[in-house]
């Protein structure tokens, strides 16, 4: 009788195993890599929410700061080792080739374009398929993981490039710095033939995410010296772009062309602007040149009583003038 029930007990769970089979080593896998996956949005989540902190922490700690906003046209001269090459060959990219490779293998977390603000939160976070099938961007599913050849990446109809910055004075040294903020590439598309062009902001990155792979992106930065090569991190921290002013930072939170009526006024509060933040510059060096030079008084003693003492050593028969401190 026992040994019926247990041969009844062996052949129900075989008809349980076969039910559910196990899990082959390629579902394994896979499923190994989308749990790192998971955990590395997560890191790279909370990392960038540090990021955007420190930013925050010397705004606060510092005895002057400014946020500038500009929009960098990559049709201008100063701008185009940012563009070129439009396409990525022979193993070169350009910016933006760059950040959609990085997005593809999950390196860095780009955020959604929200008008007025830029969130570095879990909810805003951008899933790559949906960006993709939202601005039309051809791409296939092989084995799981989404495959875009280079000639799809819209490296050429990313014209430009929305830049935070921030303006500050260092506490410890008294110096004047800026600091690359985040980063928000432009798409520029005409939705029909005779349509008018129209700017697509895509997404926000904190800089400081980008700044390990910054620094290791050559670019050419001189089209006079051909051997002459940088960064792009070279690029940003030495201000070598060129872009106009469409935002501060402000109580209200607005932009140039929400409190401007014109293109002209516009022009003359960018300029103004500009103005402030070079005369800033300029004074703050022009202080620290002045207290450098500057030399304590020392008051003269009487000649006479001076020509009548005796030094007692010869380590001691240098005035006070003489020392240096």
């Amino acid at each position: 009788m026992i040994t019926r029930t247990i041969f009844i007990l062996l052949l129900l769970l075989a008809q349980v195993i076969a039910l559910y089979p196990q899990t082959t080593a390629r579902e394994r896998i896979e499923q190994r890599r989308q749990r790192e996956n998971s955990q590395q949005t997560t890191i790279t989540a909370n990392s960038d929410a540090v990021q955007n902190d420190q930013g925050e922490e010397i705004i606060a700690n510092t005895r002057w700061s400014r946020i500038i906003y500009r929009y960098l046209d990559l049709s201008r001269e100063a701008n185009a080792p940012l563009y070129y090459p439009e396409t990525a060959t022979a193993g070169k990219m350009n910016l933006f080739s760059q950040i959609f490779r990085l997005l593809e293998k999950g390196s860095v977390t780009a955020y959604e374009y929200v008008d007025g603000r830029e969130e570095f939160t879990e909810t805003y976070r951008i899933n790559l398929q949906e960006f993709m099938d939202r601005f039309d961007i051809y791409h296939e599913n092989v084995s799981g993981s989404i495959v875009v050849n280079d000639a799809d990446v819209p490296s050429r109809e990313v014209q430009g490039y929305f830049l935070k910055e921030l303006y500050y004075v260092d506490t410890p040294t008294s110096a004047f710095r800026v600091m690359p903020l985040a980063i928000c590439p432009v798409l520029h598309r005409m939705d029909t033939p005779d349509a008018a062009t129209t700017r697509y902001p895509l997404f926000w990155i904190p800089y400081s995410a980008l700044e390990p792979y910054t620094r290791r992106m050559p670019v050419m930065t001189s089209s006079l010296n051909n051997s002459l090569y940088g960064t792009i991190d070279d690029f940003f921290r030495q201000r070598k772009y060129e872009g106009d002013i469409y935002k501060t930072g402000n109580p209200g939170n607005l932009s140039l062309s929400q409190y401007t009526s014109t293109s002209e006024e516009m022009k003359a509060e960018q300029e103004r602007i500009e103005k402030e933040l070079t005369d800033f510059e300029r004074n703050l060096l022009q202080e620290e040149t002045s207290t450098a030079t500057r030399l304590p008084e020392v008051k003269r003693s009487d000649s006479s009583r001076l020509s009548k003492r005796k030094p007692a050593t010869a380590g001691t028969s240098r005035s006070m003038r003489d020392r240096r401190y």
